[in-house]
């Protein structure tokens, strides 16, 4: 019924709105976490009034959406949010929200690879997050990019690192310390995401700071949600919490 409703505005309604419009509908299909919604509105505009500020739009209902379905169904929507990223760096090649974006869905990918290929992409989410601060030093995703980045190396056991060794001669380090130094930044360029307070935590529970890791759990869950993902990550929250 869902999804009658969506093919039913698409087909009738939209060819009535003027771009402006179109884009403030599917603002607002995002806002309220309808995700296939907001796709179908961005993609109904044409070329030339898909700007990168639209693609990157796009990227982040295909990415957040793909949050909401099966497993087995995530894969496709998360190489659709590339897609719309590459078609935005087209159009602002120099744009760190785009190059951050792309270090986020990458990490993503990530999850449905192989170790080889999980290294290769490991190596591009760090290129793609170094990229970003370096046309914006502040940049809140690229430090949290870069944060669980260096939280996951990190982690690596002795058998991972050495096989990627193997694989590609050398494996950049990664730390919790450096992890906790990127994610503190991600949280104070932006305070008001979830994901940012909760993967902070992890790393400082890793690093024994648990009164510190108290409280950006207990920030976490005081936070409003803003994509329909924080669901998730405020239940995440809440078992952290529990546990210290």
């Amino acid at each position: 019924m869902r999804l009658f409703s969506i093919l039913l505005f698409c087909l009738f309604i939209t060819p009535m709105l003027s771009a402006r419009d179109l884009v403030a509908q599917a603002d607002s299909a995002y806002r309220a976490f309808n995700y296939p919604l907001a796709i179908e509105l961005y993609e109904t505009l044409d070329d030339a009034n898909k700007t990168a500020e639209v693609y990157i739009k796009l990227a982040d209902a295909y990415f957040y959406g793909g949050y909401e379905l099966p497993k087995s169904q995530q894969e496709a929507m998360y190489l659709k949010a590339k897609s719309a990223l590459e078609l935005a760096l087209e159009k602002s090649p120099s744009n760190p929200d785009v190059y951050a974006r792309l270090g986020q869905v990458l990490g993503q990918i990530a999850l449905f690879r192989g170790n080889k290929e999980k290294v290769k992409l490991g190596l591009q989410i760090k290129a793609y997050a170094d990229k970003a601060l370096e046309l914006d030093a502040n940049h809140a995703m690229a430090h949290a990019v870069l944060g669980i980045w260096h939280f996951e190396l990190a982690g690596l056991g002795f058998v991972e690192r050495t096989f990627a060794k193997l694989l590609f001669g050398d494996v950049p380090e990664g730390s919790y310390e450096q992890s906790a130094k990127h994610l503190a930044k991600a949280v104070a360029q932006n305070p008001n995401v979830i994901f940012y307070s909760t993967a902070y935590a992890k790393t400082l529970l890793k690093l024994g700071r648990e009164a510190e890791a108290k409280q950006q759990l207990e920030i976490a869950l005081k936070l409003p949600l803003i994509v329909a993902g924080d669901k998730q990550n405020k239940r995440e929250s809440r078992l952290l919490l529990a546990d210290i």
